[in-house]
């Protein structure tokens, strides 16, 4: 996998957080009536064979959080959106975003995400900051950074009218370092690979290089992950780090062409643009460059192709491997 001996070598001593508590009845009233204004400001609920799936996952590696009865206190959604995020708030409300789970490559990597948030509901760290603002307040920085749209200031005036109370959701350098640690941990016992996580975020980084050229050559940067959670090489390495401490052996799984099918025929970018991902199967004579040119875009082709697919430069790409292109239509 990608970076992997990279990352490996890398590997730093990191102590594992603590064991969760159970979701509070007034985290769950608090979820309960922002969920309903968030997912309006992400596109609502994404549908069908893949939304369901994302759930499946989701709440498998939920229920290792040590919350009781886990599997009924998540809420996992799948938005419409495309924003590459992921995000938690209050109650078990977890969400990732279309566009996010375009960008993976196995399932343990969509479990990695799961994990991660899964950490911040399981570690309570929106109550442990103690700042309140209303639901309109918060939801709206969530979409502003998120999102970076108008729709922030018109859910300000929405939300401010239930009165309600919602605890600020972005969280510091040390929280994220918590919920990484966490989401290995629960990664690893749900039976994934916890190398997983540094892969991820290894992706992750290279996706926000990419959305900076896209920038830089003209184009309109989508805000994503890099947004609303702090994402450095540091991370990378104590993710690393944290999955060598399982004592799990680094391996190179073979590809999650499971994973991979599930993907065909997911909507990508913009609501409306007719882009989905296809999944393709490399024939004898392909090459990085030819199966870029099927990419739906005219500027960086190849450059979005091998970050979508996790190729590095060198790569060979060998005549029945999976890969990814994005299609209109």
């Amino acid at each position: 996998m990608m970076l992997r001996s990279v990352l490996l070598a890398a590997a730093l001593t990191t102590a594992m957080p603590a064991a969760a508590q159970s979701i509070s009845a007034s985290d769950k009233a608090t979820g309960a009536q922002a969920n309903p204004q968030l997912l309006s400001q992400f596109g609502g609920k994404y549908t069908g064979a893949q939304a369901a799936y994302v759930e499946r996952v989701g709440k498998r590696v939920a229920v290792q959080s040590g919350l009781s009865n886990a599997q009924g206190d998540f809420t996992v959604a799948l938005l419409d959106s495309p924003i590459e995020n992921a995000f938690a708030i209050p109650g078990g409300y977890i969400y990732v975003t279309r566009q996010l789970l375009a960008l993976m490559n196995s399932e343990a990597e969509l479990a990695s995400v799961m994990g991660h948030e899964v950490g911040h509901v399981a570690a309570r760290h929106s109550a442990s900051r103690n700042q309140r603002a209303t639901i309109g307040g918060v939801l709206a920085a969530v979409v502003g950074a998120a999102a970076g749209n108008s729709a922030a200031g018109q859910l300000v005036g929405t939300a401010a009218r239930t009165g309600a109370q919602l605890v600020v959701l972005k969280y510091g350098r040390d929280q994220e370092y918590a919920a990484d640690g966490l989401g290995v941990k629960y990664i690893t016992a749900a039976g994934y690979d916890p190398y997983a996580a540094a892969d991820m975020l290894a992706q992750l980084e290279a996706q926000s290089e990419l959305q900076a050229e896209v920038a830089g050559r003209g184009g309109q940067q989508m805000p994503g992950w890099a947004s609303t959670h702090p994402n450095s090489a540091e991370r990378v390495r104590r993710a690393a780090a944290l999955a060598k401490a399982t004592g799990r052996p680094l391996t190179d799984p073979p590809q999650d062409v499971d994973f991979l099918r599930r993907l065909d025929g997911l909507a990508y970018d913009a609501k409306g643009s007719g882009k989905r991902i296809r999944i393709v199967t490399v024939k004898q004579g392909d090459t990085i460059d030819t199966l870029a040119r099927r990419m739906a875009y005219t500027t960086l082709q190849r450059d979005r192709f091998m970050t979508l697919n996790a190729i590095e430069e060198d790569a060979q790409l060998t005549p029945g491997r999976l890969v990814k292109v994005v299609t209109d239509g």
